[in-house]
């Protein structure tokens, strides 16, 4: 196994960080209660939504290397959340919300999240908002800006500290979520400009060590004050990814499978959110007796249906529109 890290593992093993990722969300959400060590790892899974962000701008920097015109770039970026977004969400309207017809367009629109209105879950929308400014931050990034942008990074870090520590939002309140990840969705882009100028890997494990700290201080107070146990995650991203394609290399075998779930991770996430929130709002009951049993059913499921569900959307032609 070779022990050697650099960026360009980032992209060598994309497919399966994003599988490894999404495996973890849906841990976090479904839960173990009976297999522990399975438990401990569960409960950290909110830091696989940081790792998604950090693919996410990683992926971005090259598409927008590749695609100078912004209007294409947006198209693209479009066709491949919405009609998916729409069409699972056609199932989470029947199932659990009821939607009026107008009320199913505007829900998946993502204005309802940013006005307090009809909303689904918190990702969607605010990937949106990223993908809309990644042109911005991509400029600062090849004009040798990235003091600003690590100025802005820091300033975002420090308003969601604020935040936390002031408890001004609630503990689960979505937008919270969505401003403390932008930090990993810039370091995203801004390990994509690294590797694409050669720049030494060097300033990655900085980001690294530095974060060591931070959430050695932000980790111990999560009992007293709850989102700290997901703020503190955020510093140890780096490491995650790290870890993850270690695990990659280790656990080859399982690549190929990992791989796949990861290419359909939008919708292996849209497909367990149904099921997530159909637990949360109690429309749908586990028995505690064969609850580890039922979570791997249901991350199972989730996969299996993704990769279908992805499989159909790229035959029915609409991917091959981008």
């Amino acid at each position: 196994m070779k022990l050697s890290f650099n960026l360009k593992d980032i992209t060598t093993y994309r497919s399966e960080l994003m599988g490894w990722s999404i495996i973890w969300i849906m841990m976090l959400h479904f839960s173990f209660i009976h297999i522990k060590p399975l438990g401990f790892i569960a409960q950290y899974g909110f830091a696989g939504v940081d790792i998604f962000m950090f693919l996410s701008g990683f992926g971005l920097f090259y598409s927008l290397d590749k695609e100078s015109q912004l209007w294409p770039f947006y198209r693209k970026r479009l066709l491949r959340i919405f009609p998916t977004y729409y069409i699972l969400g056609a199932f989470a309207s029947i199932l659990l919300f009821h939607d009026s017809f107008f009320g199913y367009l505007f829900r998946y629109s993502t204005i309802g999240f940013w006005t307090g209105s009809l909303f689904w879950e918190w990702y969607i929308p605010s990937i949106v908002v990223l993908y809309l400014f990644a042109p911005l931050i991509k400029k600062l990034i090849d004009n040798n800006l990235l003091s600003i942008l690590t100025c802005l990074t820091i300033l975002v870090l420090c308003i969601s500290y604020y935040i936390v520590s002031h408890e001004i939002v609630g503990a689960k309140d979505p937008h919270f979520f969505f401003l403390y990840r932008i930090p990993a969705f810039i370091l995203g882009m801004t390990s994509a400009h690294w590797l694409n100028k050669g720049i030494s890997i060097k300033y990655y494990f900085y980001i690294l060590i530095l974060g060591i700290p931070c959430f050695a201080y932000l980790f111990p107070q999560h009992h007293e004050i709850y989102n700290y146990k997901y703020f503190s995650l955020l510093f140890l991203l780096p490491f995650f990814i790290l870890c993850f394609i270690i695990i990659s290399r280790i656990l080859v075998f399982l690549n190929p499978i990992v791989a796949q779930i990861g290419r359909a991770s939008l919708e292996v996430y849209l497909i367990q959110t149904i099921f997530f929130s159909a637990i949360i709002t109690g429309q749908l009951t586990i028995n505690p007796i064969w609850h580890d049993a039922i979570t791997l059913a249901l991350m199972i499921t989730s996969s299996l249906f993704g990769i279908f569900a992805h499989w159909l959307i790229d035959k029915s032609g609409i991917l091959h529109l981008l």
